[in-house]
């Protein structure tokens, strides 16, 4: 019995313990401090604000110079190398001109023959073209005489004077062989008998051998001039009479003097002489230029960048050319252009000479951007632009050019045509000038550029940190100084940057805004780190 009384008095302490634990537990919860939550904050302030479009470009330069050597000349001084900035006025290098009036007599020589040739041609073409009525009249009347002429031999039958008196008759066998080759120049193959016996009818009808032989080399011009003729004429003589194969022969000579009369009226010839000419000018020029350079030294015209030296002090220049310039054939030029060679090339290979001493890049340089439809809208000529260089720099610029038509790239990332399924994307070209640019800037490589696209000057400004976009809804959180909680507001946003938001309504001036908004709600309590 007094077991079980000392049982039951251990139930009920135990149950007093458990008792007390519980209700001070709920005690604790009720009347517990609030727990505040640690925040940063900021204050609205006024200030300016920029809004900008950020992009990359590609370094390059909008005008450069290029400083050419003439053959033969010796380098006297070189004063810069490659990455060095230069001003106007600075000397590059200099020069022994002592051999330079060689060359450029060889330069006018070839000026002055061009020049001769075209004045030539050009008269040649006038002449000519008041030659071809008459001479087309010539052949028609010649023509109808040899109708009649054929029909004589038709009618009379006489085989003795067909063929002349062809006994004793010798043809050189140059001048088969030269026959030959001209007919083969207007795609006509001939044999040596049969063109021996075309020759024999020609001599013996009264030709000579000179007549012949002119009138081959007439052939020749005209086959290189790409003129036509009809060479299987010359074997429609045999078999003729003597009057009618001379009328032949005439008939011949007046076609052949046509081809070249039309030939030498050919406004294409015509002006290939004429760019001949003008391009031993543009040379003569040039020379001219570059040797008066070359005696005061090569001098910088403006502030800029030395992007190629290929000169050594002491050297003695050899400027690689295609042909020799002090032999300039421009009958081979005519000849090579008939056969169907491209008229530029050829006249380069006699012209082209140039060989680069030292470029500058003149500044100021420039970067080129591509917009898109959306971002061409905010940019306009003039407007501030900051370009960071390769040292991290931020050099000052300028809009200077914005493309009027937009060009294809299959290279650009742009979501539209991600979403229709095409690989490439409209963007409209645009330039900017990097006013204060230096070597740090290097062409070709890409900088980031930031377009200044609105400012707003005394704006109530917001850190990006201390806003709450909610869809179309935005806020932020106020610090209640007195009550120590979070307010949520409602504002309304203007432009905005990397750092700041403009705040057009729902601050003033001075209010306090909470930056690390996570897990706050409206009207809790805070307190500030």
């Amino acid at each position: 019995m007094q077991q079980k009384k000392k049982k039951n008095k251990k139930v009920i302490i135990l149950c007093s313990i458990l008792a007390v634990v519980v209700l001070s537990a709920i005690a604790y919860m009720i009347f517990k401090p609030d727990e505040k939550l640690a925040v940063s904050t900021v204050e609205v302030t006024k200030q300016t604000i920029n809004e900008t479009l950020d992009t990359t470009g590609t370094v390059s330069t909008a005008s450069e110079k290029t400083y050419a050597l003439i053959d033969k000349v010796k380098v006297k001084t070189v004063n810069v190398k490659v990455g060095d900035t230069v001003k106007a006025g600075d000397v590059l290098a200099t020069f022994d001109v002592s051999s330079l009036e060689a060359a450029l007599n060889e330069k006018e020589n070839n000026y002055q023959k061009a020049l001769a040739a075209y004045n030539k041609a050009k008269n040649e073409a006038s002449s000519a073209s008041k030659s071809i009525a008459s001479t087309k009249k010539q052949i028609s009347d010649l023509e109808k005489q040899i109708e009649t002429l054929k029909a004589k031999s038709n009618t009379s039958k006489n085989k003795s004077s067909s063929s002349g008196n062809s006994a004793g008759v010798k043809v050189s066998d140059d001048l088969v062989k030269r026959f030959i080759k001209v007919a083969k120049l207007f795609g006509v193959e001939y044999d040596e008998a049969t063109a021996k016996k075309v020759l024999t009818s020609l001599l013996s009808a009264g030709s000579s051998s000179s007549d012949i032989s002119g009138l081959l080399d007439n052939l020749g011009k005209i086959a290189g001039g790409s003129g036509s003729f009809d060479m299987n004429a010359f074997a429609r003589m045999s078999g003729g009479s003597s009057a009618l194969i001379n009328a032949e022969m005439s008939l011949v000579q007046l076609k052949a003097q046509l081809a070249t009369l039309e030939l030498q009226s050919n406004d294409t010839f015509l002006s290939i002489y004429k760019t001949i000419y003008e391009n031993a000018q543009s040379e003569y020029q040039k020379a001219l230029t570059q040797t008066n350079e070359m005696k005061k030294g090569w001098i910088a015209e403006e502030k800029g960048l030395v992007s190629e030296v290929n000169i050594t002090v002491g050297e003695t220049v050899e400027v690689q050319t295609a042909v020799d310039g002090k032999n300039i054939d421009i009958s081979s030029i005519i000849s090579s252009v008939s056969s169907g060679l491209d008229v530029s090339k050829m006249i380069s290979a006699f012209f082209d000479s140039e060989k680069v001493g030292i470029k500058v890049l003149n500044y100021p340089l420039v970067a080129d951007i591509s917009l898109s439809k959306y971002d061409v809208l905010d940019v306009s000529l003039n407007q501030e632009v900051s370009v960071k260089s390769a040292n991290n720099e931020v050099h000052e610029g300028r809009v200077s050019y914005v493309g009027a038509i937009a060009t294809s790239t299959g290279s650009s990332f742009d979501i539209n045509s991600i979403m229709s399924g095409s690989g490439s994307s409209n963007t409209i070209p645009a330039q900017v000038t990097i006013e204060d640019g230096d070597k740090s800037f290097i062409v070709g490589t890409d900088v980031d550029i930031s377009i200044i696209t609105d400012t707003q000057e005394n704006a109530l400004v917001v850190p990006v940190e201390a806003i709450i976009i909610d869809g179309s809804d935005v806020y932020v959180y106020a610090y209640n100084q007195e009550k120590s909680t979070a307010e949520k507001k409602k504002v309304t946003l203007g432009i905005s940057n990397d750092t700041y938001y403009q705040v057009l309504s729902g601050v003033k001036e001075g209010d306090i805004l909470i930056k690390n908004t996570s897990g706050l709600a409206d009207g809790e309590k805070v307190k500030l780190k």
